[in-house]
């Protein structure tokens, strides 16, 4: 019997300086199909992630905004999200798909986006994908208030990874003249989650972050 389980990871160019790495509060730990490891983020901004269910994490961003006031100039706010992954016997990882949500709002003259990268390193080969992240609306934001969403997508089912580190690197960009400008990423005005889904095609997503394929070969 083939099972296919997906992780949706919450995730992408440039970050702010970084401090200092943040930890998790729980860096390693087990899922369905998958140990992870040495979880962290550069500016602790995604926060650390709760295991629901066995299969899901779920990650409450933390200060995740940049915000211009009356000219003030451009605010940039960075993180970068790093961990590594398992999969146990008999399992392999296929795809990786980030998927973000917040919302934004430019009054007066100005604009907004949001922008990053996902990379895949197998640790066994040392080959790494990545992807950028593809905002609806795209980028730049000039006028209005409103909700946006991003999504990036890398592909390992070539390389039959078994380890991986996944970084996730997301920026947040606001610039004013005048008036206010801001965005901020958040998942449904909350969380970020990472959620086991059992089959490929069938997934929903349902919090800021993308999709982990393992599958369970016969």
């Amino acid at each position: 019997m083939t099972r296919s389980v997906f992780c949706l990871l919450a995730v992408a160019g440039v970050t702010s300086a970084a401090s200092a790495f943040v930890p998790w509060n729980n860096p390693n730990g087990t899922g369905t199909g998958f140990d992870w490891s040495n979880g962290g983020s550069d500016n602790g901004l995604f926060g650390s992630p709760v295991l629901v269910g066995g299969d899901t994490f779920v990650f409450f961003p933390s200060g995740f905004r940049a915000q211009s006031t009356a000219g003030s100039g451009a605010s940039i706010v960075g993180d970068r999200l790093e961990f590594e992954l398992e999969a146990h016997a008999n399992f392999q990882f296929t795809q990786i798909r980030v998927t973000e949500y917040g919302d934004y709002g430019v009054i007066g003259t100005g604009s907004v986006q949001a922008g990053g990268t996902l990379f895949a390193t197998n640790l066994d080969t040392a080959q790494v994908v990545q992807n950028d992240l593809l905002t609806t609306p795209g980028s730049p934001i000039t006028s209005g208030i409103g909700n946006w969403s991003g999504t990036a997508e890398v592909d390992v089912t070539p390389q039959s990874a078994r380890r991986l580190r996944i970084v996730l690197n997301n920026n947040l960009f606001a610039f004013s003249l005048d008036g206010v400008a801001w965005i901020e990423k958040k998942v449904f005005g909350s969380a970020v989650g990472i959620q086991i889904i059992p089959a490929p095609g069938s997934a929903v997503v349902l919090g800021m972050l993308g999709l982990t394929a393992l599958r369970r070969r016969r």
